[in-house]
């Protein structure tokens, strides 16, 4: 039987309690790609949502950027970081903002949370050491690559409860068990929201084909590091991904990746000491 995708996705379209995202961030993403935006243009708009202008400054200047000075204005990190760096951790804040205070006590989110910003995290130093162009926008599209079991587990808590039951039962990945139950799985709910939100193509591919990397014909690079990164986390166990199995890693984009054993464990090592200072963010989304 045909999946009933319509179902789904209207569930996801008219919930009247979906997490919303600051409207700065929307019309972050419009100034980003006007060439005449300056640094002082980005802070003033940043600046008018109070408490995201304030989350950013805290993410700013926390251990995880490890800046050697303290930043005062959404300005200055600009200087320093760059444009597109402070509109990720914008979009960042409000993602956590926007998802936090969630109660369904059959769902870890604690660990969802530990496991995305690792995934982030190791989408990022991927990124940097292989010279990515999608070095800027790996972090975001790592933290945001599952976003569509928040919405599987707030939205449809009958398929949810089965889909636990079948990962338990048959020893199967969440993915497995939802395309069992659903006929589809969390990354085509996360696309949904994605295009709610209006999130740029990059992101919302990022999300939509980040189990299947070979089939992405646009901004294939980075969802191979977002696909690399999820697996590598897992293998790390860095946080919950839903279930405690290791999906297998393409070989494909592993053989494109080109790395060395000592290179790997050079970088899984940067990945496992970036944990240590990700209490800011995890911070955000346990008050």
């Amino acid at each position: 039987m045909e999946p009933d995708y319509q179902k789904y996705r209207d569930i996801v379209d008219k919930a009247k309690d979906l997490p919303t995202l600051s409207s700065i961030v929307h019309r972050l993403n419009e100034m980003i790609r006007n060439p005449n935006t300056s640094a002082a243009d980005i802070g003033l708009l940043i600046a008018q949502d109070v408490a995201l202008a304030g989350t950013t400054l805290k993410l700013v200047n926390s251990a995880f950027y490890g800046l050697s000075q303290k930043v005062n204005s959404v300005t200055h990190a600009i200087v320093i970081l760059g444009f597109k760096k402070v509109k990720n951790i914008a979009l960042a804040a409000s993602i956590l903002n926007a998802f936090k205070n969630q109660n369904q006590t059959d769902f870890d989110y604690s660990g969802f949370w530990e496991h995305s910003i690792g995934t982030a995290t190791a989408s990022e130093i991927l990124a940097t050491a292989l010279k990515s162009p999608y070095t800027d926008e790996a972090f975001i599209s790592g933290l945001l690559h599952d976003q569509g079991k928040l919405i599987l587990v707030q939205y449809f808590p009958d398929e949810f409860q089965k889909i636990r039951h079948l990962i338990a039962d048959e020893r199967i990945t969440m993915q497995e068990a939802e395309q069992r139950v659903l006929g589809f799985d969390h990354s085509l709910i996360g696309t949904w929201l994605a295009e709610k939100w209006k999130f740029p193509e990059h992101l919302t591919l990022a999300i939509r084909m980040h189990h299947k990397p070979l089939m992405a014909s646009q901004h294939s690079e980075l969802i191979h590091l977002v696909h690399t990164a999820d697996i590598l986390c897992r293998a790390l166990d860095i946080g919950n991904g839903g279930d405690p199995y290791i999906c297998e890693l393409n070989q494909q984009v592993w053989t494109q990746m080109n790395l060395s054993s000592e290179r790997l464990d050079e970088l899984l090592g940067k990945i496992m000491d970036s944990m240590k200072n990700v209490s800011e963010f995890l911070d955000l989304v346990r008050q």
